[in-house]
């Protein structure tokens, strides 16, 4: 059966490999399954408590089929994501996606999602006709944030990686769809649609809770964390870098993968793969504030933070800000890197960045 390698190489030369109709991931697809399959326990209870209410369902997320399920918390296959590209929107399929987008952003905050940069997402149309826009990699999960423009969905504001975060925003793949600058209206409908989604979530945040804490995976599944971006690991091998690589992520260099590091839920310390086989696993020396993880949602409160207010108003916030044209934190780049009509939007040569 034929097959093609994509993404870095990580953990001793493992790689993604598509296999006809099949991805083959060589690392946990258990955050994925909850999100992504209308099976898993989690998807059941948001699409139900949803359809309930005046918020209606979760309709922009697929329904993907995992195989292998008992070693999702290790590796796996899934169903390669069947979509076709969106075309021309109709003035209603334009809102429709603009309360998506808030929704998303809603979502993927309440849970802690992060690096959903544009090439880790699809925006297509599935073949019973639903917008779906949705991560094709979730990895680093319920980490408590305080903001959106944590998730990499929206840009950071005032940081020293503004222009990178302004380009790897993964809300740029809606503009192609609802227009440079987006209409008022469609503004005003995202902002609502991420208020009333994350209200949702609050109510609901309990009933959530006790779904994933009674799933054995919860403690066995590693949860991703990103000491610094790719792009810091390719010239770290031309030239030092600031600040200097730890001795885990040299030993990871050294063997020409792309270092990787994770957590477990509930343990302290970050961790990373000593063996080809990743059964066994080492923990990051202490090294100032690098060998710290970020804050973590407690399942035992049912997914509540002290935070979560400042989520909300941070949201809106945020939302206003990446879609104001004299911000100077906006999403509308010279460029249309990630502007792409397809249902994937790859990395390219990008002429704006030099």
């Amino acid at each position: 059966m034929s097959s093609a390698h994509f993404g870095d190489s990580h953990n001793f030369g493992r790689r993604v490999e598509v296999r006809r109709a099949r991805v083959f991931k060589p690392r946990p697809l258990f955050w994925e399954w909850l999100f992504l399959s209308a099976k898993s326990p989690l998807r059941r209870s948001l699409d139900g408590a949803s359809r309930k209410s005046a918020l209606g369902a979760f309709t922009f997320l697929p329904d993907l089929t995992f195989f292998q399920p008992r070693t999702l918390d290790r590796e796996g296959e899934v169903e390669h994501i069947d979509l076709q590209p969106l075309g021309k929107l109709r003035a209603g399929e334009k809102m429709e996606l603009a309360q998506i987008v808030g929704r998303s952003l809603a979502l993927w905050s309440f849970f802690g999602l992060s690096d959903l940069h544009w090439e880790n997402l699809v925006l297509g149309r599935a073949r019973d006709g639903r917008i779906i826009f949705c991560p094709v990699d979730i990895e680093l999960v319920l980490s408590d944030l305080i903001s959106p423009t944590e998730t990499k969905l929206l840009p950071e504001r005032n940081s020293v990686y503004r222009e990178i975060l302004r380009h790897a925003a993964g809300v740029r793949r809606v503009l192609p769809h609802l227009g440079k600058p987006i209409a008022r209206e469609h503004l005003a409908v995202m902002v609502e649609s991420y208020r009333a989604t994350f209200v949702f979530l609050q109510d609901h945040g309990s009933a959530m809770a006790k779904i994933l804490l009674s799933l054995p995976q919860l403690r066995t599944t590693p949860i991703r964390i990103c000491l610094r971006g790719t792009g810091d690991y390719v010239l770290a091998r031309q030239q030092p870098i600031w600040p200097p690589l730890l001795p885990e992520e040299v030993e990871q260099l050294d063997r020409d993968d792309i270092p990787y590091f994770f957590h477990l839920y509930g343990r302290r310390g970050i961790h990373y793969f000593t063996d080809p086989a990743c059964t066994r696993a080492s923990r990051v020396a202490k090294s100032g504030g690098s060998s710290k993880t970020d804050p973590v949602l407690a399942l035992s409160r049912g997914l509540g933070s002290a935070n979560r207010a400042r989520l909300l108003k941070n949201g809106i916030s945020a939302i206003r800000r990446a879609f104001d044209q004299a911000n100077p934190s906006n999403v509308y780049l010279p460029c249309r890197c990630g502007e792409r009509r397809t249902v994937f939007a790859h990395a390219v040569r990008c002429p704006y960045s030099g």
